[in-house]
């Protein structure tokens, strides 16, 4: 297999499209997959310029497609922000891109004001403290019979009894929790239908 063109840090620099020298030494450091050998004192930096110029044009392109989801959800957002059938009344309304994007922008601006005033929580958060909730109260749950037998004289009928009831409550609150999920996967489904 022949050996790729092999250049210094300077060298690659210079090639059209490629960052400076300082941003390549943060580049190198920080990605441990950059397709070079790090130049050490006295030592120069070994980068092989076919697959270096190559991680570039994929790490650029990645880039580009982070923004335009970005681009994507601030719309969708705005859209939601604006209700249902808002891209037609937008439209209808005859507002300009600009004016539009205005638009957008009041009221991602008042959404962080309502963020940081306290009056919206994220989901994530929400999610995350319940998750949170819910783990350490299954915890507690597991060692109850244990805790309990430390307590009270019980009998290893009686254990397996209370153990064989908490097992079956268990089994009732993941099924509820499911329900849940299954009705708002539901809603989210027959969401985008029109009432008649």
């Amino acid at each position: 297999m022949a050996e790729g063109l092999i250049a210094s840090l300077a060298e690659f620099a210079a090639i059209p499209g490629v960052p400076s020298e300082v941003t390549l030494r943060r580049l190198i450091k920080e990605n441990p997959d950059f397709p070079a050998k790090p130049g050490t004192n006295g030592v120069a930096y070994e980068i092989d310029v076919q697959l270096g110029v190559a991680w570039l044009k994929d790490r650029d392109a990645k880039r580009i497609a982070v923004e335009r989801e970005h681009a994507e959800q601030v719309r969708q957002l705005g859209l939601e922000l604006l209700g249902e059938g808002a891209a037609a009344d937008v439209s209808q309304a005859g507002l300009s891109s600009d004016e539009r994007r205005k638009l957008l922008e009041e009221e991602l601006y008042s959404i962080k004001v309502a963020e940081k005033r306290g009056d919206l929580i994220r989901k994530a958060d929400i999610e995350a403290a319940i998750s949170d909730v819910l783990v350490a109260d299954a915890r507690r749950r597991a060692t109850f019979m244990a805790r309990l037998a430390k307590r009270v004289t019980l009998g290893r009928e009686q254990i397996a009894a209370g153990q064989e009831l908490m097992d079956h409550d268990r089994r009732q609150f993941a099924a509820a929790l499911e329900r849940l999920t299954e009705n708002k996967d539901a809603d989210a489904a027959s969401g985008g239908a029109a009432a008649v």
